[in-house]
């Protein structure tokens, strides 16, 4: 009754000596058959045999056999069987009365399929069936009710329709972040949570006269599609949780906690030098992402906007915050856009007073660890003859005093409309009084050097072979004005000289000047266009031209 091997029992078949009867027959345990390969059943509208994955079948199965009791048995069979009377046959003088149909329920959705498919799922034979519905003279409902349910099944498939086409209808973004190994998208930054999301479907629903589904019926939609709201920072750390949960061991999280220690140390103790004259450490991010036009009208939620961004560097000396803002017609975020900006307020400072440099950011490679920007240090190590030394601070716990820059300007912003993304540098500017103001820089396409080209060293991997240490193993770069690269894998670690092959410096002096990034704006699609053209409706008539004049695709 479990569906397990077992002994059974069999009768002597001799019939000379009276039938003894034997318990000594194994009986096999049930099993799942092969699925209908037949052909009638590929062709036909109506069964669903071949849309039954192999893991799906398996599923039921042992659901069947391993969960469910002998009387739940009976009831699923004859709930999963409709017997309708005979309507043609083509010999009058047939005994049968009435035709099966056989279904199977994958993902709470009835499939039809045929008797073979039916019985080699569940592992049974066809008297199960016949003696059950016979026993209990109980089927499933007649086609009027089964009518009924696929109309309630209709109905709820095109709420469903409903929801995909609403979540289809936002604007989205890639992340910056994890672009490169991910498919999912987020929203732009205009909703708080899901509640507020929800709402907003839910007003959507309202005006359009449909069917409301449930918050749990939207979610697992949003999820379904591979979606997610926008958050800049994480609140938490992944590890730290991960080990609250149970996930993580206590060793992991014991050398997790050493080098989030030692790598705050390490900014702490830099931070002293600073102050006392002997280098100039610098902390650096990119703010979340702002759009232009943001206004407070809810018709901006199913238009696409402009995306505006802001890279700081924050000097812990001096206190001295630059802002280099610029919109996705004149850069993307790729690696040579921060290089440009490090480099030129680097140089900046040098020009000022020659010392070393020491910057602090997060592990992000696309923006701060890569070969691009590494180049790009290591030829202003060489050009003012001065020691550049990049420092990572652990996974999950990237707190620096940039942070506070935007911050303050998040504080700015709030219950402000946004008509142009030069009021972003505006409202910069005006984001602090104590000790001094912020400096904001806004740059355009011209601005930004292409730092992937004439390369010194292709490669800042500190291994070659497998299971040598990656890139996301750095924690520390140093870039000599000799033109070597030097790299620690901890902070308490001695300086080691990157394990890479380096371009003779006169091949690359003989090369010339670095070319320019970009040679003209950046067009950007035609729906963003266009859903900007629709939102001058609500924007005031000196700031239409901006919008008419950007390039996008044909």
């Amino acid at each position: 009754m479990k569906g397990e091997a077992y002994l059974g029992y069999r009768r002597d078949k001799d019939t000379n000596i009276k039938k003894k009867v034997y318990h000594d027959t194994l009986r096999p345990a049930r099993s799942m058959n092969p699925a209908c390969d037949s052909t009638f059943c590929t062709r036909s509208k109506l069964r669903n045999c071949n849309n039954i994955h192999a893991d799906k079948r398996m599923e039921l199965f042992e659901t069947f056999w391993k969960k469910m009791s002998w009387e739940q048995r009976r009831i699923y069979v004859c709930c999963h069987v409709i017997a309708n009377h005979k309507k043609i046959t083509k010999n009058p003088q047939s005994s049968r009365s009435k035709t099966l149909a056989y279904f199977l329920t994958i993902d709470n959705i009835r499939h039809q399929v045929c008797k073979k498919m039916f019985l080699n799922t569940l592992g049974i034979k066809d008297w199960f069936v016949r003696y059950w519905l016979d026993k209990t003279n109980a089927a499933m409902p007649p086609h009027s009710e089964l009518s009924r349910n696929a109309s309630r099944l209709k109905k709820k498939n095109s709420a469903h329709e409903f929801v995909e086409s609403f979540l289809n209808s936002l604007p989205k973004m890639p992340s910056h972040y994890c672009r490169s190994n991910t498919t999912r998208q987020y929203l732009e930054p205009l909703f708080q949570n899901m509640s507020q999301l929800y709402k907003e479907y839910t007003n959507k629903c309202d005006y359009e006269s449909a069917e409301c589904l449930s918050r749990r019926a939207f979610d697992n939609i949003f999820m379904k599609l591979n979606l997610s709201l926008f958050r800049p920072k994480k609140d938490r750390c992944d590890v730290c949780c991960g080990h609250e949960a149970g996930n993580i061991s206590d060793a992991e999280i014991a050398l997790h906690s050493e080098r989030k220690e030692q790598a705050r140390q390490e900014k702490e103790q830099d931070k002293k030098l600073a102050i006392e004259g002997q280098c100039h450490v610098y902390t650096q991010d990119v703010q979340a992402v702002k759009l232009s036009p943001n206004l407070q009208a809810s018709a901006i939620y199913y238009k696409t906007k402009l995306c505006v961004h802001n890279f700081t560097m924050y000097n812990l000396s001096t206190h001295d915050a630059v802002c280099y803002w610029f919109d996705e017609s004149d850069a993307s975020l790729e690696a040579s856009v921060f290089a440009s900006c490090i480099v030129d307020q680097l140089r900046r400072t040098l020009d000022k007073k020659s010392l070393p440099i020491i910057l602090f950011s997060d592990g992000c490679c696309a923006q701060n660890r890569n070969s691009a920007l590494s180049n790009a240090l290591l030829r202003l190590a060489i050009e003012k003859q001065v020691m550049i030394t990049q420092k990572y601070l652990e996974k999950g716990h990237t707190q620096m005093e940039c942070d506070s820059v935007h911050s303050a300007i998040e504080c700015r912003l709030k219950g402000r409309e946004i008509y142009l993304p030069s009021q972003y540098a505006d409202i910069t500017l005006k984001a602090r009084t104590v000790p001094i103001p912020y400096e904001c820089r806004t740059v355009d396409y011209s601005f930004f050097t292409d730092y992937s080209k004439h390369l010194i060293y292709k490669s800042i991997r500190p291994g070659k072979k497998t299971n040598d240490p990656t890139v996301t193993d750095l924690r520390v770069l140093v870039y000599k004005p000799d033109g070597t690269i030097w790299y620690k894998l901890n902070f308490k670690d001695p300086l080691q000289l990157l394990p890479q092959r380096a371009t003779k410096l006169s091949d690359i002096v003989g090369l010339g000047a670095l070319p320019k990034l970009y040679t003209a704006k950046i067009p950007i699609s035609h729906r963003k266009f266009k859903d900007l053209q629709d939102l001058k409706a609500v924007l005031p008539a000196n700031c239409h031209s901006f919008y008419d004049n950007l390039p996008f695709k044909a």
